[in-house]
């Protein structure tokens, strides 16, 4: 836009020009901004937000201590391993009202993560082969146990599951007790015995902190598939969608237990 400037025909006597100029100066009020004023203005004017720190990404963390293995790293000689049947105490209606759903995410964080072959034993199996559908890791079991489970998996090792204790509502809780033994002498390779109670601030710091990486990782993928859910999925998880699951804090339960199979 072109500006145009007035000019007069006539200049004006010099005591208007000296009474408009005094005018001038004394009604028009000067503003000097100060730096830190000045950067209030910004951000009420440009908005700021601030991002609190997340105990899910800075700690502490809840560290698996009740937990035994025979050395450092599985054996080599371990490649592929027969899980059984997650038992529980037939008092406790909860635990056994989560058996099942319990005992699919156990198999899968397993399987996740790779350490060797699995094979998942259903209940009607270990009945024809044991006559039982469920044994317990403080089982006394029959002398030829090992021998039938061996045989019929062709496994390294077995492992025996159980369900000490499980709160299906906020806070959530599960306890595992896992047993790993050589199916050839049933001599001791793994074993973990742990409580993770979401009550617990670094259970459930280190809970959100699986539940972000294992979203992440999730979202990634279904960005490079090309749908749109890699978007929302984030958003379950500030919205504490995954730690008031009790089948997505058993994902983290099961992945912290089964990282002390290579951490000792």
């Amino acid at each position: 836009m072109k500006t145009q400037q007035l000019q007069l025909s006539e200049p004006l006597p010099a005591s208007v020009r000296s009474t408009l100029d005094a005018s001038s100066r004394s009604e028009l009020p000067r503003f000097r901004i100060r730096p830190l004023l000045a950067a209030s203005f910004l951000v009420a004017a440009f908005g700021c937000s601030t991002t609190p720190i997340d105990p899910g990404v800075t700690g502490p963390f809840h560290k698996v201590d009740n937990f035994y293995t025979v050395e450092r790293k599985l054996p080599e000689g371990v490649r592929r391993v027969a899980i059984l049947p997650l038992t529980s105490s037939e008092n406790d209606q909860a635990a056994r009202s989560g058996r099942e759903s319990l005992n699919s995410v156990l198999y899968g964080e397993i399987s996740k993560a790779r350490l060797f072959e699995v094979r998942l034993v259903t209940p009607a199996e270990l009945e024809q082969w044991t006559g039982k559908s469920s044994w317990s890791p403080d089982a006394e079991l029959p002398a030829d146990f090992l021998i039938r489970v061996r045989e019929a998996t062709a496994c390294d090792a077995i492992l025996f599951d159980h369900l000490t204790y499980y709160r299906p509502y906020p806070p959530l809780a599960i306890g595992w007790r896992l047993l790993l033994v050589s199916s050839e002498d049933g001599r001791v390779i793994w074993s973990l015995d742990e409580i993770f109670d979401a009550g617990e601030p670094r259970v459930w710091n280190s809970a959100r902190r699986y539940a972000v990486e294992n979203e992440r990782t999730h979202a990634e993928f279904m960005k490079q598939a090309g749908t749109k859910h890699g978007v929302a999925l984030p958003t379950r998880v500030m919205g504490l969608e995954w730690l008031n699951s009790p089948s997505h804090f058993a994902k983290y339960a099961a992945n912290a237990a089964i990282e002390t199979l290579v951490t000792k």
